[in-house]
């Protein structure tokens, strides 16, 4: 029996396009604030739209991996905020009085900094997943893509050629769901017989 996908791919279109402009334009002052939220939106319509494939083709696995990656990257922007406004007013009591305490406010600083670096790695880890599990339940071979130029881009973040291939993995993302059929046949899952 095929399932209706349109819906899921008109979201995932939307979503994946307000993800590409709020995100490698949200850095403009001013307009940066609007393009943020966008950015945040458009996650939030993959996200529903991720649900519905898997509702429908029996597979939650690329909603759940996709909402790690946010709720992981989310909450750890919240923690490293906290923690860099502690030590950045802990820093000042060091530089007019000597305070052995602003010493603590650098590391608190550092620690923040370690916390982004390993939810960004965990985020990208279960954004991965995510997008190859979307590949396994549709056949769509560009989420497939999406989930190489990620992890490609992701390792070579630190020479700044990263940036290019992660806006290669969103331009794919935004083809795979282009590509997405309206309707299509969930796969049978796998069963797994006993050993005797």
């Amino acid at each position: 029996m095929t399932v209706n996908l349109r819906s899921e791919r008109n979201l995932g279109l939307i979503g994946s396009v307000l993800v590409l402009v709020g995100g490698f334009l949200g850095i403009i002052p001013y307009i940066g604030t609007f393009l943020g939220t966008a950015s945040l939106v458009g996650q939030i319509l993959i996200l529903i739209s991720l649900h519905g494939i898997g509702n429908k083709l029996g597979d939650d696995r690329p909603f759940r991996y996709y909402l790690y990656s946010i709720v992981v990257v989310i909450g750890a922007l919240i923690i490293a905020a906290v923690m860099a406004l502690v030590g950045i007013l802990t820093v000042p009591s060091f530089v007019n009085n000597g305070d052995w305490t602003g010493l603590v406010g650098v590391s608190i600083i550092g620690m923040a900094v370690l916390l982004l670096l390993a939810a960004l790695i965990i985020g990208i880890y279960f954004d991965i997943k995510a997008w190859r599990a979307t590949y396994e339940i549709t056949g769509v071979e560009e989420f497939d893509k999406v989930a190489t130029w990620t992890m490609w881009g992701a390792i070579t973040l630190i020479i700044l050629v990263g940036a290019i291939l992660l806006l290669v993995a969103t331009i794919y993302q935004i083809i795979a769901f282009a590509n997405l059929p309206e309707e299509l046949e969930p796969k049978e899952k796998a069963i797994s017989s006993p050993i005797a």
